[in-house]
């Protein structure tokens, strides 16, 4: 019962009101507690949000492929960045060893390109899985992580879906390398894709957190809502490159 009426509640924008018989269905199934997060993540957008994109988003999922690019020149393109290593507006979220471009790089003239292949990418793998039309690249920036640098636990707020593609990457990572992605809301759909059958295959993830490995040009996408981190302790390579962007269902 409790379930129904917290999903008509969702569908129609009202998130206060999610949040409220959450905590009151909590008192008798604990399980009602791990969607408050996700309804206070949407109340804090501030704008009404489509029924059709609401229901694509309630299940959490992560997308894994490989997206072939010439990762060679999206690095040169990097390192002759003009504000690489400047301070900016990303330098005090308190990450360790990181630096991060102005996330502006879909509409920086060098990297347009790039964000127009990453984007046509996405498309052509998940959306038709998601049955929507298209995905948008609104922000796009790159990450240079050095040995034993961290990126904190966060989500991403203003968009729907967030991903990150995968330039340089330690071949042999240790055991706590990689991105970690937490599990708060009891099962995320891992959609891997297969490249002999053409197709994803799907498992579910019930544990509390996953540690990915990506490869280099591996790119993987998740609900933006799903809260991540990043650690690159003990790596071989100086630096660890990626390029993450934010997507939107148009």
């Amino acid at each position: 019962m409790f379930e129904k009426i917290i999903y008509f509640l969702y569908l129609n924008n009202l998130f206060r009101a999610c949040i409220f018989f959450s905590k009151f269905a909590s008192i008798f199934n604990k399980k009602y507690q791990r969607r408050i997060f996700f309804f206070n993540y949407l109340k804090k957008k501030r704008k009404k949000i489509k029924k059709k994109i609401l229901k694509i988003v309630y299940q959490p999922r992560i997308f894994i492929f490989n997206s072939k690019n010439n990762r060679k020149n999206i690095i040169q393109k990097i390192y002759n960045y003009e504000n690489l290593n400047l301070k900016n507006e990303f330098s005090y979220h308190g990450h360790k060893n990181v630096y991060q471009s102005e996330h502006n790089l879909n509409e920086n003239i060098k990297f347009k390109s790039i964000s127009k292949q990453l984007e046509k990418s996405v498309n052509k793998k998940i959306s038709k899985y998601l049955n929507f039309k298209k995905l948008s690249i609104v922000r796009m920036w790159f990450v240079i992580t050095k040995k034993s640098g961290f990126i904190k636990k966060h989500s991403h707020l203003n968009s729907d879906f967030s991903a990150v593609y995968y330039l340089k990457v330690d071949k042999n990572q240790s055991s706590s390398n990689g991105i970690k992605i937490y599990n708060d809301l009891g099962k995320i759909e891992i959609c891997e894709f297969n490249d002999k059958k053409n197709s994803f295959v799907v498992r579910d993830l019930r544990k509390k957190f996953l540690l990915l490995k990506p490869k280099n040009d591996d790119l993987v996408i998740f609900n933006s809502y799903i809260e991540h981190s990043v650690n690159n302790y003990g790596s071989k390579i100086i630096n660890r490159i990626s390029l993450p962007f934010d997507l939107t269902l148009d």
